[in-house]
């Protein structure tokens, strides 16, 4: 069947075929068409608000480490002492309101300053941290954490010093050729038990610092009222003993000004211990064979008199023993048995018969008897080392008697003596003919509020010092081989200077040994 094709031409267009032509003439596309022009930019993109965050970021974290680091500074200040913990705290918090401050005008005309946080440890056990920040352009903010950084630091670790009523008193002088270098210490002990230093340098002021922060872990606690020793060598090094809690002789030295070591104290037995009310002197002796000998006096349990003597006091079990005497406590009137009164001379004994090598030289010692009687013992130590060491000591009448030949008696009985060389010009093998041929004099308190005055020599009779009469009444005693005095009234230290032949108040040294904030 034939199918008929129907000519195009014959159909007739939509109804709006034309109207759509005339009311849409511009062509129709079918795909999607996609732009070339940018859009706008997020704000989070654009350069000055990247380089803002950096610099708030940086803002955020030195601003983080330096109120840290106050605060740190600020728990360690109270774990010192809770008595400055309001003080530190006030301190600390202006130190970083300052410190945010500064950094925050900095930060303001220069995003792009430089900051550097350096903190470091102090050496000694107190721990102290010291924090400098340095910041470029602005130099008002290194200024001013500087100045902050410093009175902080002082303020952390200065606690106030209160002296025991019971302390004792040991003092030297170090004596150099060149005299920058000349220096001079006092001992006591605070009412913590811990001995403090006050030390004198001629170029400088004074320091005072405690001993355990100079020693640290190796430092061994001192018991309440210890006794103590202190004298330098020639080479400028100081020696200082004093009793542990369990009455043991404990010795730390200081080679160099400020420096202090641990030595241990000990023969082949052991540690070396006194008796509970013991005293303690120390001294240098020449003997036959036997150079530079350190000897320290104390007594044992027993109430024997004994020396422990070394030529090398830091090597351990270095020390021999000897003994002296028996020793009897003495009595005073209405009080109870006293503690044994006895001290070393500083120095040797410059016998008539002595050669000049020092072969006769003597070790005199200042015993307080029973009776009030102050005797005199000499002992010479002669070839050294052990096990030949031969040490003999003898109790000498004359040393000490007038030119009556009468005793030296000191009504109250001393309760401590203390010694001043004569030869304070080093050179200890000639006399000094300033001091009328004298070697030594020796000051005894007796707990009265007088310090009684004696000078002794070789070969001539005791003569009586004028002495002084302090303020109140005296609790310990020590002088120096400069004619300088300390004396404890309580929990104060009063300090007297021979001018001529009269003892005055030294103001200087008054003026700088007490008040102290360590």
């Amino acid at each position: 069947m034939a199918s008929a094709s129907i000519p195009l031409e014959s159909l007739a267009p939509p109804p709006a075929y034309g109207k759509g032509i005339r009311e849409n003439p511009a062509p129709v596309h079918n795909h999607y068409h996609i732009g070339h022009e940018a859009g706008p930019r997020p704000s989070y993109r654009r350069r000055w608000v990247f380089w803002t965050m950096i610099g708030l970021c940086a803002f955020v974290v030195i601003a983080g480490a330096v109120v840290l680091g106050v605060v740190l500074k600020i728990e360690l200040a109270k774990k010192s002492t809770d008595a400055t913990a309001g003080r530190d705290n006030s301190t600390a918090t202006s130190a970083a309101t300052s410190i945010t401050t500064s950094i925050t005008t900095s930060i303001t005309t220069s995003i792009t300053t430089s900051m550097t946080l350096t903190a470091t440890p102090h050496v000694d056990t107190s721990m102290t941290t010291s924090m400098t920040l340095t910041a470029t352009p602005s130099n008002s903010t290194s200024r001013l954490l500087s100045s902050t950084s410093a009175s902080k630091d002082a303020a952390a670790t200065a606690t106030p010093f209160s002296m025991l009523d019971t302390s004792q008193l040991a003092s030297t002088y170090v004596r150099s050729q060149d005299a920058a270098f000349s220096r001079r210490l006092l001992v006591r002990q605070e009412d913590t038990n811990d001995l403090v230093l006050t030390e004198w340098a001629t170029a400088d002021g004074p320091t005072h610092y405690r001993l355990k922060d100079k020693l640290g872990s190796s430092a061994t606690e001192a018991k309440p009222g210890t006794p103590l020793g202190l004298l330098a060598d020639e080479t400028g090094t100081v020696h200082l003993f004093y009793l542990s809690r369990t009455n043991t002789l404990t010795y730390a030295y200081e080679p160099t000004a400020g420096r202090w070591k641990t030595g241990e104290l000990s023969n082949e037995l052991g540690a070396i211990r006194a008796s509970s009310s013991s005293s303690l002197s120390a001294a240098w002796h020449n003997g036959k064979q036997a150079d530079k000998l350190l000897v320290v006096a104390y007594d044992n349990a027993s109430k024997k008199l004994q020396l422990a003597v070394t030529a090398l006091p830091a090597e351990k079990n270095a020390w021999y023993t000897a003994d002296v005497t028996s020793l009897r406590a003495v009595s005073s009137p209405g009080q109870s048995n006293l503690a044994p009164c006895y001290s070393l001379a500083p120095g040797d004994w410059y016998d008539a018969d002595a050669d000049g090598h020092g072969g006769n030289q003597h070790l005199l010692i200042a015993i307080a008897e029973a009776s009030g009687i102050v005797a005199a013992w000499e002992c010479t130590l002669d070839f050294w080392p052990p096990p030949d060491v031969q040490t003999k000591c003898n109790r000498s009448s004359a040393v000490f008697q007038d030119g009556q030949g009468s005793n030296l008696l000191l009504t109250p009985p001393p309760r401590q003596f203390s010694w001043i060389n004569l030869h304070d010009d080093g050179a200890a093998s000639t006399k000094d003919s300033g001091f009328g041929g004298y070697d030594f004099t020796l000051l005894s308190m007796d707990g009265t509020d007088t310090i009684h005055e004696n000078a002794v020599g070789a070969g001539i009779t005791r003569k009586d010092g004028p002495g002084f009469t302090a303020s109140a009444s005296l609790g310990a005693l020590s002088a120096t081989s400069d004619h300088i005095v300390f004396v404890s009234t309580g929990k104060d230290v009063l300090v007297y200077r021979k001018q001529g032949t009269r003892w005055q108040r030294d103001a200087e040294l008054n003026a700088t040994v007490g008040n102290l904030a360590i």
